[in-house]
């Protein structure tokens, strides 16, 4: 969807949600989110030129089946009940599917006051010495370890069924085989088969985030939590992927040193926070680490080549796409030393 063609959208919604004078301002995308679906704007009167809200609108792709992470409404329960229980999520204003305002489904959050640390290129207000940054990322180890800790069977008994770990891998097999590159697929195939090879690490099962890493956090000036973001990866699931799937991300071995992300943190120094906030162990969180990185570099080689195609144009893949060899080779590297 253009940007001019949700504007006129939006204003059909805002004059039905805050009245016939309201007017969509400052409509754009965030820096950082290279997913195109998500959207800032502000809702003014236009009679009293005077600002009546900030919201943030998430949209599910148009003429996609929603299903999973496209489905953008299974996260209205989701946070729904999450906010009774007083995490910090961003606040639904409204949503909706397919109706008078958007030919698409959509969620309309309140757009809260506060930073998010995106971990590969911070933004430059942020102080980025170690000791200003290892709060960060150990804040969100906290968080992490507090949605882990969630009662879903009492509290999303009927949200979602498990999502079961052992069919994660051939998950994507599609998916590397449309990579860019074709080095990328045979790297790709090795790390594979050695994921299979070992089968997944028992794993305690519950909520999970999907990509909880500061790059989807809300930080205040003082660096504490406003709020846990992007809950469309969201599942209930082996909760050691997601461990994983935040260590891989802060993992400087697997990125490549013109593209990787700012943490003083070592895996280890991050695996052993979790353990503190959590009071479990990780024990087997590398095979979920390589996963992590498997499933990164899988995706990342797919919108490379959407990129290059002309068919989903973003430059920010091509600096994705320098990783890509790292990121299989820290999965490689994990899984053979783990034989």
């Amino acid at each position: 969807m253009e940007l001019n063609e949700l504007e006129s959208c939006l204003a059909r919604l805002v004059a039905a949600h805050y009245g016939q004078d309201a007017r969509v301002r400052e409509l754009g995308g965030f820096a950082g989110s290279h997913g195109g679906l998500t959207f800032g704007f502000e809702v003014w009167d236009g009679h009293r030129e005077r600002c009546l809200d900030r919201l943030v609108i998430r949209l599910a792709p148009v003429g996609v089946k929603r299903s999973g992470n496209t489905d953008v409404l299974r996260q209205v329960p989701l946070l729904t009940t999450l906010a009774e229980h007083g995490f910090p999520v961003p606040p639904i204003r409204f949503y909706g599917a397919d109706d008078a305002y958007l030919p698409t489904a959509y969620v309309v959050f309140a757009r809260l006051p506060g930073r998010s640390f995106i971990v590969w290129e911070p933004d430059e207000s942020f102080d980025l010495s170690p000791q200003a940054v290892a709060p960060l990322w150990r804040q969100a180890s906290a968080v992490m370890a507090r949605v882990h800790a969630f009662d879903w069977q009492r509290h999303l008994a009927d949200w979602q069924a498990p999502s079961p770990i052992e069919a994660e891998v051939e998950r994507w097999d599609s998916v590397l085989a449309k990579a860019a590159e074709p080095a990328w697929i045979r790297l790709g195939e090795e790390v594979r088969a050695l994921l299979l090879e070992q089968g997944p690490p028992p794993s305690p099962v519950g909520l999970m985030h999907g990509d909880c890493q500061p790059g989807n956090i809300l930080y205040d000036a003082q660096g504490e939590i406003v709020a846990l973001l992007d809950w469309e990866l969201s599942a209930i699931g082996a909760q050691l992927y997601d461990l994983g799937w935040q260590i891989m991300i802060g993992d400087r071995a697997s990125w490549h040193p013109d593209w990787c992300p700012v943490n003083p943190l070592t895996p280890a120094e991050m695996i052993a926070e979790y353990e503190r906030h959590s009071g479990r162990s990780a024990a087997g969180v590398d095979w979920y680490r390589a996963l992590a990185g498997y499933r990164m570099a899988v995706v990342s080689g797919l919108f490379t080549r959407l990129h290059r195609e002309g068919q989903r144009h973003d430059p920010a893949w091509e600096r994705m796409a320098l990783a890509v060899p790292s990121m299989y080779g820290r999965a490689r590297e994990l899984l053979l030393a783990a034989r």
